[in-house]
């Protein structure tokens, strides 16, 4: 659950902290009061794209923090020389891709983008497969389908390797034979380059190794350390630098060491730097044939020896290949088989059931229906696309979702479909901007009302703009502008716990004004809305 969100210098919200509570929360506030700049900042939070012109003018950077029950998730945005995007997770350092994926799963926003996203054939099918329990039939055929697609390539490889013919397949064990008679080594180009660079220099090497050795023996140290060991003997304050001159003449006599035994094993040997270079000449050559370096070629032999091994009988690799394609192949069809009976029997209950929903959501005589399309050929996501039909008014011809609903009636529909599918959706957060989009009086109650039911079970966000809405909050969130003291306007979030205070903004929606008549009517309102959903 979604707990507190703080925004600092995005557009005109200067500095704000909202909190959230369970159940319905309700954002309201007049026209322009920046009411949809809440979920643009959440939005944000959740990886949505970025730009610098959301940065408040004047502020280097904007910056928002979501903070759940279980994560913390924040963005911020600079302008100007400071333009680059950061994003943590819990304070650790992330990407925008990262607080999406995550946000997924925390968050659904369905605002005017995501209404029209419902016209997508993908979109519904997702919807219907989340309704219908379904996504794990539908991996499983994802799965199953990349599994015959790597089958069919494997006979597809194989049946050009056979139609290559004998003097292809010789050519392939010439390159093979090159590779192994080569040898690379992971790193061997490398390491026989720095020892080309020693065998260059050995001469000059180890006269500076006997250089330094012979420095490190004129015992400087040795006689320092010696002193004053003496010298803490009588005072004994000196006792940690006797110890720490002790360590380093320790340490002198190790580097000594290891240099004289690094000079001694010095290779000057002419013959062993021509070894070296015509080693290298001979890596040079498999690098710039078989891919630019050591690793590319050793891959490449690597798959040289699977295709010389197929090439030894090849008709019996196919045979083996287009055997294992098959069995692929039927288990694909069992697997998108079961997907379409579970899909068949869920749009008959969604369809049924949102039906319903749009009944009470004041869309009387609608129809909407949800019908399994067939694919000329089974893809990752099954045998079959959804498509939702529609009609609105009794009389007129049911159609595509996508050609018939208006933008209220998206509204309602989407919503009819997430309360049906409550108790399938696992996301704990649900936000709708935009949901009362092209309705009022009672079909405005009976959207409240499933808002309310919805925030029985998840936590609901809604932006509204209707009394007859707001009256169902559980909490609701009022947005106002101001003047701040540098003469700008500012946005600012509170909760509004006084019922006068609720019944005044109610008020306020319904007639512009906080007449008495208004507010006895939001009284009403507030006293309807705060009864039990059942």
């Amino acid at each position: 659950m979604l707990r507190e969100l703080k925004v600092r210098d995005l557009a005109l919200v200067a500095e704000s902290t909202v909190r959230f509570g369970p159940g319905l929360n309700l954002l309201t506030g007049e026209t322009g009061s920046g009411k949809s700049l809440i979920i643009d900042a959440l939005s944000l939070a959740l990886g949505a794209r970025g730009g610098a012109d959301q940065v408040r003018h004047g502020a280097e950077r904007a910056t928002v923090e979501a903070i759940f029950d279980s994560v913390r998730l924040s963005r911020d945005v600079g302008q100007g020389s400071k333009r680059a995007s950061t994003a943590r997770i819990d304070g650790r350092t992330a990407t925008p891709g990262g607080l999406r994926e995550l946000g997924q799963r925390l968050v659904a926003v369905h605002g005017q983008h995501e209404h029209h996203a419902l016209l997508d054939s993908d979109t519904q099918t997702e919807l219907l497969d989340g309704y219908g329990g379904a996504l794990d039939l539908r991996a499983t055929v994802g799965g199953a389908h990349a599994a015959w697609m790597a089958a069919a390539a494997a006979v597809r490889d194989l049946e050009q390797l056979r139609s290559r013919g004998k003097r292809e397949q010789e050519y392939l064990l010439w390159q093979l034979d090159e590779l192994r008679r080569a040898d690379p080594k992971p790193g061997e180009d490398e390491s026989l380059a720095a020892e080309r660079n020693a065998a260059r220099h050995a001469a000059r090497l180890a006269e500076l190794g006997q250089q330094a050795v012979d420095a490190l023996r004129e015992d400087g140290v040795a006689r320092a350390a010696s002193a004053v060991s003496s010298a803490a003997s009588l005072d004994a304050r000196l006792t940690d630098e006797a110890s720490r001159l002790d360590s380093l003449v320790e340490e002198v006599a190790d580097i000594a060491a290891s240099l004289r035994r690094y000079a001694e094993v010095l290779d000057t040997d002419p013959a062993r730097l021509e070894t070296i270079e015509s080693r290298l000449a001979v890596l040079d050559g498999v690098k710039r044939k078989y891919g630019g370096s050591i690793e590319a070629a050793i891959q490449e032999r690597h798959r040289l020896e699977l295709q010389a091994g197929a090439t030894e009988d090849l008709d019996e690799a196919v045979a083996k290949a287009e055997l294992e394609r098959a069995r692929r192949r039927d288990e694909l069809e069992a697997s998108a088989g079961r997907l379409t009976r579970a899909r068949s029997a869920a749009a008959r209950r969604m369809q049924n059931a949102v039906a319903s929903e749009l009944q009470g959501l004041r869309l009387e005589g609608a129809k909407f229906e949800v019908a399994l399309r067939p694919l000329q050929e089974v893809g990752p996501a099954g045998a079959e696309t959804v498509e939702m039909m529609f009609s609105a008014n009794p009389g007129e011809p049911i159609a595509p979702l996508s050609r018939v609903a208006s933008g209220g009636e998206l509204a309602r529909v989407m919503l009819a479909i997430k309360t049906v599918g409550a108790d399938s959706d696992k996301i704990p957060t649900l936000v709708f901007d935009e949901v009362d989009a092209g309705i009022g009086g009672e079909a405005a109650v009976q959207v409240g009302l499933r808002l309310k039911a919805l925030g029985a079970r998840r936590q609901v966000l809604v932006v509204t703009h209707l009394a007859q809405i707001a009256s169902f909050a559980d909490h609701h969130l009022i947005v106002e502008k101001a003047r701040g003291k540098d003469g700008r306007n500012m946005v600012t979030v509170r909760e509004l716990t006084d019922e006068e205070e609720k019944a005044r903004e109610l008020a306020r929606m319904m007639s512009g004004g906080v007449t008495a008549k208004a507010v006895a009517r939001a009284h009403e309102l507030l006293e309807e809305g705060g009864r039990p959903v059942r």
